[in-house]
C-alpha cells in the first residue's frame, strides 16, 4: 500500500474512533445524569411578569406595543430595553408610560418608547392609548373571537397586522386625533367606531356590522362590502 494511501486510512480511522469516543462519553454522561436540561426560557428574548387582574389598561408614549387575549394578566418586555419604560397596577389599572426620564406630559406630546412589549388581558380590559401605536391581536377561530374597547387620544395609532385570518367579535374604539388601520385577514362581527379629527382604512377587513360617527376632519376609506355593512 503507497504511504499516501496508508495516511489517509489512518485518518479516517483516527476519525471514526474520535467520534466513537465522544458519542460514548456523551452516553456516560446521560447514564449518570450529569447533564443540564435545556430552559427555553432562558433564551427568550421577553421577561415574562405576571400582574394582578385588571379592569383598565392606560398606556402613554409607547412605540411598539401589542395586546393579545389571554386568560390572565401578564407582560412581556423585550430584554434588551433602549430605553426605559415604566409600568404598575394602581387599584384596577395597569398603567405603562414609555419614557420615564421625561414628564408624562412629554410622552403625551410626542416622545415614543420602542421597546417592544407583549400585553396579555382578558378581553373584557378597557383600552385607553395616548401618543402609543397599538396592535391588536385577535383568535385564530371565531368561537374564542375576542371583543376589545379602545380610546385612541393624541397622534395614537390602532392597527391589525396578520399574515393569517384573525377573529374579532366586537370592536368599539374612539379616536381623536388618531388613526385606525385594519387587515384583509381580519374578520370583524361588529365595529363601532367614533372618530374625532381621525382617519380610519379598512384595508379590505371583513365587517359584518358597522356603525360609524364621523366628523368633518376625519376621512373614512371603506371597500365596497364594508360600505354596505355601515348602518
Amino acid at each position: 500500500m503507497k504511504t499516501s494511501n496508508k495516511l489517509l486510512l489512518g485518518i479516517f480511522i483516527t476519525i471514526i474512533l474520535l467520534t466513537t469516543a465522544v458519542q460514548l462519553m456523551v452516553y456516560a454522561k446521560y447514564k449518570r445524569g450529569d447533564y443540564v436540561k435545556f430552559d427555553r426560557d432562558n433564551f427568550s428574548s421577553f421577561t415574562k411578569v405576571d400582574i394582578s387582574a385588571v379592569r383598565f389598561i392606560s398606556i402613554t408614549g409607547m412605540g411598539n406595543i401589542s395586546i393579545m387575549p389571554g386568560d390572565t394578566s401578564k407582560l412581556e418586555i423585550q430584554k434588551e430595553n433602549v430605553s426605559p419604560l415604566s409600568y404598575r397596577v394602581v387599584n384596577d389599572t395597569l398603567i405603562i408610560i414609555g419614557d420615564t426620564t421625561h414628564a408624562i406630559d412629554d410622552a403625551e406630546r410626542g416622545n415614543r418608547n420602542y421597546n417592544h412589549v407583549n400585553v396579555y388581558l382578558p378581553a373584557t380590559v378597557q383600552i385607553n392609548a395616548t401618543n402609543s401605536d397599538l396592535r391588536i391581536g385577535g383568535a385564530a377561530d371565531s368561537a374564542s373571537a375576542p371583543s376589545y374597547t379602545v380610546k385612541l387620544e393624541k397622534d395614537s395609532h390602532f392597527f391589525i397586522n396578520n399574515n393569517a385570518a384573525v377573529y374579532f367579535n366586537q370592536l368599539k374604539i374612539n379616536s381623536d386625533q388618531s388613526r385606525i388601520e385594519l387587515n384583509d385577514h381580519a374578520f370583524i362581527n361588529d365595529l363601532n367606531v367614533q372618530l374625532i379629527n381621525s382617519n380610519i382604512n379598512d384595508k379590505e377587513a371583513v365587517i359584518r356590522n358597522l356603525t360609524m360617527d364621523a366628523d368633518s376632519k376625519s376621512t373614512v376609506t371603506l371597500s365596497g362590502n364594508n360600505i354596505k355593512a355601515l348602518k
